[in-house]
């Protein structure tokens, strides 16, 4: 238990092993630490050396023997005054990264993500939108993903995030709507399983082959314009 604490102040095991057992020693020569502390003789002198290098402990020569003795524990307070310091000043920095990280959000970022676990985590990002969903393309999914569709559906409209839709008119005997859902029809055949759906700052193109592929690009500009886009398609679909 002590070792553990001395170790969370900056110690290292071995030190609190080291340092620990000098305390119940009181003055000890080497051959003693060892047997007390079941640190390896050989690691014992370094050991010794860099408790030394913190003020925790010092030597003396005795009959021409050396011999070490701990320092005062009070001396393990700057120690731990020096570990809040440190913690402070971690925090500090994590913090100034978040809003780092949070001013950057406009940024260009775009992410591939493989197969169906990463289309996904595409998908489960989607759920989070605070905006519409807009969706254009093929609305054909590969069989072993279809089962997930209604499940992330059923998601979507526990959220109640509203989703519009532009498909090829051959998809109009196929495709159910769902709840908080509108669906048009344009008289345009998306040839590729492709779906490009816009959320947020967001724009998903998932390809839906046998091994899916998503294309995530996080760009509040870019999202816009594939917004104008659809809007153009919403006109011109029924």
């Amino acid at each position: 238990m002590v070792t553990e604490l001395l170790q969370n102040i900056g110690l290292t095991k071995n030190e609190s092993k080291v340092y620990s057992a000098l305390i119940k020693l009181k003055i000890a020569y080497v051959s003693e630490i060892y047997r007390e502390s079941g640190v390896p003789r050989v690691n014992i002198y370094d050991i010794l050396e860099s408790l030394k290098s913190k003020g925790l402990v010092a030597s003396i020569i005795k009959s021409n023997k050396k011999y070490f003795e701990p320092a005062n524990p009070d001396i393990l307070n700057k120690l731990y005054n020096q570990k809040i310091k440190e913690v402070q000043s971690t925090k500090k920095i994590i913090s100034n990264l978040s809003t780092l990280f949070n001013q950057q959000g406009n940024n260009n970022e775009v992410s591939l993500f493989n197969g169906v676990l990463g289309v996904k985590t595409i998908m489960e990002d989607i759920l989070s939108s605070k905006t519409e969903i807009l969706d254009y393309g093929s609305g054909v999914y590969p069989n072993k993903i279809k089962y997930y569709i209604k499940i992330w559906e059923a998601k979507r409209i526990k959220n109640k995030i509203s989703m519009r839709i532009v498909l090829s008119d051959s998809k109009k005997k196929t495709t159910k709507k769902e709840k908080l859902q509108e669906i048009r029809y344009i008289n345009q055949e998306f040839k590729n399983l492709t779906s490009t759906i816009i959320y947020d700052s967001k724009v998903a193109i998932l390809i839906w082959n046998e091994s899916p592929l998503g294309i995530l690009i996080d760009n509040i500009e870019t999202a816009d314009a594939y917004r104008n886009y659809f809007e153009v398609l919403w006109k011109d679909a029924n």
